[in-house]
């Protein structure tokens, strides 16, 4: 290991704007940060990425079969979402919102497939780029059998980065056997694990029986505000907001969140609620919204990013967060960064790093219900508790977690 430069071989999967959840961002948020710390990175992903970035080497980790067939500067997006049941083909403009008709389904053995040729492409990378790296590091299972083999290639560690399990993204027990395998695997070949909370580490020591002292907890950060506030009238100024955002699936409670609208409407009964985003339970959601009568009241606006995003939350007058199993969920620091109070799952690891957020059990509308009530009739209560999460949020940077990576490093150097 260099003690003046660090080479890091990251091997991705998503990555901003191409990105469809959480995992992209944190790796832009980490990567540049480790980068300050004068680190060099070579981060792969399983798509063409016109432009690069600025601060690391993008490696566009494509089959030969496949290269023939990519149109100069067109964008394309991973092979699969690892997250919904279904999955994106990169086949049009990820510039474009996210819709259902650009979603189709793969067979678990196109799955499959793409994951072990992922892994040859970057096998063969690695190689290539050995004489200047130092260390592999594997963000979630998709990664893994191709950092396995990159580390195989080159005899450099491993370290596996989890950002979520399978435990997680399928809650009722009925996960993927191949996914389950493949995560256990990557775990058990690294030299050390990541965990982005403590909740996280939980689950992969009873779960998946990694000794504790494996694995290392280094929580996600936030960027600093890259836009004022959008005024609060902007849009039905009249009425409260209370939003959703994240992907419509089991693991992240869209169901609750209905639940508790349905309560929040027969004492508040102008409140609005946005749900954003988008996911395999989006027309199952509609129906139950239609069933429920609850359609006047509820807007589904759709994947949002950038912009709208930032204009969205700072409309929001509450922000729930009610996941079944969120391993930590970077979208409770952008909501209370803009000056919107939380409410989150104690099922979570945000809560970790953010404790003046209001928590509830993801399964108790009614307390959810009264919590929400509680924030848009109390201006008080609802600014003491925005003022608590700006506190907190002083701590909570891509910076401080970028030293505890280095530290990741440093240990598997040392035998730690």
């Amino acid at each position: 290991m260099n003690s003046a430069q660090l080479g890091v071989f990251m091997v991705g999967w998503e990555y901003p704007p191409h990105n469809s959840g959480g995992l992209g961002v944190a790796c832009q948020g980490m990567t540049k940060a480790l980068n300050q710390l004068n680190n060099h990175i070579y981060f792969t992903l399983p798509y063409s990425v016109p432009g690069g970035s600025s601060h690391m080497d993008i490696l566009s980790c494509v089959a030969p079969s496949i290269v023939g067939n990519l149109v100069p500067g067109q964008l394309y997006s991973a092979p699969f979402s690892p997250y919904i049941n279904t999955a994106k083909i990169p086949t049009s403009s990820f510039q474009l919102p996210l819709d259902k008709a650009k979603l189709t389904t793969l067979p678990q053995s196109e799955i499959e497939s793409r994951v072990g040729i992922y892994a040859d492409a970057v096998a063969q990378e690695a190689f290539s780029h050995k004489n200047s790296t130092d260390v592999i590091h594997a963000h979630d299972w998709m990664s893994f059998p191709a950092a396995v083999a990159a580390s195989k290639a080159t005899n450099q560690p491993f370290i596996a980065h989890i950002h979520s399990t399978e435990f997680d993204r399928v809650p009722n027990g009925n996960g993927s056997s191949f996914i389950l395998q493949t995560e256990y695997e990557g775990l058990m070949k690294a030299s050390r694990v990541i965990a982005v909370s403590a909740y996280t580490k939980e689950i992969l020591v009873t779960k998946y029986g990694i000794p504790r002292d494996k694995i290392s907890i280094v929580h996600n950060g936030i960027d600093p505000l890259s836009a004022n506030r959008i005024p609060h009238d902007s849009f039905a100024p009249k009425r409260p907001v209370i939003t959703f955002m994240g992907r419509f699936t089991m693991q992240k409670g869209t169901e609750f969140f209905l639940e508790l609208a349905e309560k929040v409407l027969a004492r508040i009964p102008d409140a609005l609620f946005i749900m954003a985003g988008d996911g395999d339970m989006y027309h199952e959601l509609l129906w139950k919204t239609a069933s429920a009568g609850l359609s006047t009241s509820m807007l589904f606006s759709g994947f949002v990013r950038d912009t709208q995003r930032e204009r969205l939350l700072d409309r929001s007058d509450v922000f729930i967060m009610p996941s079944v199993s969120e391993p930590f969920g970077l979208v409770a620091l952008e909501a209370a960064q803009r000056n919107t109070p939380v409410i989150v799952s104690k099922n979570s690891g945000v809560a970790e790093v953010l404790p003046s957020a209001i928590q509830a059990d993801f399964w108790d509308t009614d307390l959810m219900a009264d919590q929400v009530v509680s924030l848009l009739q109390d201006t008080k209560q609802s600014k003491i508790v925005v003022d608590n999460q700006h506190r907190d949020l002083r701590l909570i940077t891509w910076p401080k977690a970028a030293e505890r990576i280095n530290q990741v490093y440093r240990d598997v150097f040392l035998g730690a």
